[in-house]
């Protein structure tokens, strides 16, 4: 956001609190709460709101008797819908023009405290306060500015670890428990029975920045080493629609012979249907994507690509023995930020982990 919409948001707030009398928020004694009505905000991506499952889980122990609303984007509405956590879920699309509609469905609420862990700031805190939630918390990512951390009962400061264990910490204050580290899908999803089936290797060929995201020639060259490997595998191309081209660029560069194996998904399932699609997987390669969260949370065995990304942060963090992480941070001389992750690697992994029942 340009600095002066920061601005000019800093400065209702500051109006907004003197006319209201809004009292100066007490960092004492939020382990001792009892809210009637919670509000988690997580708006961003899907990844974002898998490695926030862990937190909203504990909130949910912690406060049994509250109820609980989903802020969410619209892109998540088809997977958040399906948990029984939440009593209400609206949506948003972080945009300040429709941050008064949000505001005015809050209010309805009469929410008494507000964990921020993934959304737009400062339209987030605005909602927040606003709507009149008497105790607010955000998960301050290293980007994000501090001007109206003095509108918050608590943050998360400098933390070096995983963000899942950062934002466990941040609700620490309230007296849940920061041990909870296991991500969530819903009930609703169970894992196939087991069956005489190839095996099925899971592609995700595209990421959310290009340097994210190994390169098609690098996944042609692990396909062919796998089928020769293995004869009777199956590839699996998960993806967006906006990486059709990608599985197009694959396939068109995989040899005839092997593309009767090649099972083409990408832009053909919705985000419930991706998932059902991962956890019929062996193992998936991917970057720091939405789909390596969803593997992580269903237990499928990944092999995830990092060389920008730093796993530390946003690698796999539950279940080590059920995920290979290759990290080979890019030089300054490199064509592509992931092009020092060979294929020969990822063949291991992807061969230990197929082998290592």
């Amino acid at each position: 956001m340009k600095p002066f919409k920061r601005k000019l948001v800093g400065l209702f707030l500051k109006g907004y609190v003197y006319l209201t009398n809004r009292p100066k928020p007490e960092t004492e004694g939020l382990d001792s709460i009892m809210p009637r009505s919670v509000v988690v905000f997580s708006t961003t991506a899907l990844g974002d709101f898998l490695m926030n499952t862990p937190a909203i889980y504990s909130l949910k122990k912690r406060f049994p008797d509250a109820s609980f609303t989903l802020v969410s984007s619209g892109k998540n509405m088809s997977l958040v819908n399906k948990y029984d956590w939440f009593d209400n879920i609206i949506e948003w699309d972080n945009k300040i023009k429709h941050v008064l509609p949000l505001i005015r469905e809050m209010r309805r609420l009469k929410p008494d405290l507000c964990v921020i862990l993934h959304s737009h700031y400062p339209y987030d805190v605005l909602a927040a306060l606003v709507s009149g939630c008497k105790i607010i918390l955000r998960d301050n990512y290293r980007y994000d500015p501090v001007d109206l951390n003095q509108y918050l009962h608590a943050c998360s400061g400098e933390f070096t670890g995983h963000t899942i264990a950062r934002k466990l910490e941040l609700i620490r204050v309230l007296g849940a428990d920061s041990t909870l580290s296991t991500m969530h899908l819903p009930k609703t999803y169970t894992k196939p029975a087991a069956e005489p089936r190839p095996l099925r290797v899971g592609f995700q060929l595209g990421a959310s920045r290009d340097e994210r995201r190994w390169p098609v020639a690098c996944f042609n060259q692990l396909a062919v080493a796998l089928f020769e490997y293995y004869p009777d595998i199956e590839i699996v191309i998960t993806g967006a629609k906006s990486e059709q081209n990608l599985e197009a660029e694959f396939y068109n560069a995989v040899p005839p012979d092997m593309r009767s194996c090649i099972r083409r998904y990408a832009g053909k399932t919705q985000l419930d249907d991706l998932t059902t699609l991962i956890m019929s997987l062996d193992v998936l390669v991917t970057g720091d994507t939405g789909p390596m969260h969803i593997a992580v949370a269903a237990r499928v065995k990944t092999v995830s690509l990092f060389g920008t990304a730093n796993p530390l942060y946003s690698g796999p963090f539950q279940d080590p023995d059920l995920h290979r992480i290759i990290h080979q941070p890019p030089e300054s001389n490199d064509e592509h930020p992931m092009q020092r992750i060979r294929p020969e690697m990822v063949f291991e992994a992807v061969r230990a982990s197929l082998e290592n029942a």
